[in-house]
């Protein structure tokens, strides 16, 4: 035992501080955040607006000038981007609303029919296996029934939240502009209060989280977007309807782990398949399947080449985040990834190896 102890000393205590890190984070995060999310959120955009601050200030006009200008592209931008997508979407989503009674009435004569069809099949089979059948029937359509109602009330609880959810982009634009504004004091105040020598190490440690961390939401903005695209392509292909909504959504599921695009195409799959659809079933698993493949195909060359991070650690910081936090933990597991990979770099743990050498030579093993 102590021999493996020897060998393995530094990963064991690697991925001790990793989970204590994570731990922390967590516990920190669930307290704090909503307290200080529009502000969060402000620090990430003023972050992420930097370069282009830094491209302006190329024209020697003053930083407040430069944020400025680079608050009324970047928020323009998303603006015309997201009037465009929720115009686009609240159109589709009307006219799948207007087919509704419809979509149910069809819902009802397939489930019925497909009831038929089992007892028919079944009456054939020992009785057990004929009540077995049926009661499995019942579970599942009850569970689709179930999730349609979840679906509703979440939608309704998303549409009542929107003025909370309105002053909190408010306050995180107010806070973009005054963060972005004085960011290099910012660095240098937080830099200038710590012990002369950790000084070079944190300027270090903050360039190298500041790439890793736009790295990280360029790669998942690029993976998103051939998600989208690929299923846009596809979805024309087979002749969909509401192309544009399930390329959207498409888009914007594919970062979340293990569920990702599955989440828009799962439903739409059972749903043909129940309507007896054959074309259309067929049809949107192959896109399905080509998504995923296409996305996990590309994964590991984007993530690789924009953070420097081996995928499977993101994949497991995403669903330890996601187990300690829920949706939030989608962002904060892999930003505390980066942010123990930025300290492991810049040898933050070296005492512990000196440690474990000062243990060896004065006992000649580890305790």
């Amino acid at each position: 035992m102590r021999e493996f102890y020897k060998r393995h000393w530094n990963l064991i205590v690697n991925m001790g501080i990793l989970i204590a890190t994570l731990i922390i984070a967590a516990v920190a995060f669930k307290l704090v955040i909503p307290y200080f999310l529009p502000f969060l959120l402000g620090l990430i955009l003023a972050l992420v607006m930097e370069p282009m601050v830094r491209l302006f200030l190329r024209l020697k006009i003053s930083r407040i000038a430069a944020t400025s200008i680079s608050m009324l592209v970047t928020v323009g931008f998303l603006g015309v981007l997201m009037w465009h997508a929720i115009s686009t979407l609240v159109w589709e989503l009307a006219r799948i609303i207007s087919n509704l009674p419809y979509f149910i009435s069809i819902l009802k004569s397939s489930s019925f029919l497909l009831a038929q069809k089992l007892q028919t099949i079944s009456e054939g089979f020992p009785p057990e296996f004929a009540i077995h059948l049926n009661r499995n029937t019942e579970k599942f359509l009850d569970i689709i029934s179930e999730n349609l109602s979840l679906l509703a009330g979440g939608t309704l609880h998303l549409i009542t939240t929107l003025p909370n959810q309105l002053l909190i982009v408010v306050i995180m634009l107010i806070a973009t502009f005054f963060i972005s504004k004085d960011l290099p004091k910012i660095k240098k105040w937080f830099v200038s209060s710590m012990p002369e020598q950790f000084q070079r190490k944190l300027w270090f440690m903050a360039d190298d989280l500041y790439k890793a961390s736009i790295g990280y939401i360029k790669a998942q903005i690029i993976l998103s977007l051939i998600s989208a695209l690929v299923v846009f392509i596809g979805l024309i292909i087979v002749g969909a309807d509401y192309i544009v909504t399930a390329s959207l959504l498409s888009g914007l599921f594919s970062p979340v782990p293990v569920i990702g695009v599955g989440a828009v195409f799962i439903p739409l799959i059972v749903f043909n398949l129940v309507t007896g659809n054959t074309y259309m079933t067929v049809g949107l698993l192959i896109v399905f399947a080509v998504v995923v493949a296409v996305k996990h195909s590309l994964e590991p060359l984007v993530l690789g080449e924009n953070i420097g991070i081996d995928p499977l650690a993101v994949l497991i910081s995403l669903y330890a985040g996601y187990e300690l936090l829920g949706f939030y933990g989608f962002i904060l597991g892999p930003f505390v990834l980066i942010t123990y990979n930025t300290l492991h770099k810049a040898k933050a743990f070296a005492w512990l190896s000196q440690g474990k050498d000062n243990c060896k030579d004065s006992s000649g093993s580890i305790p």
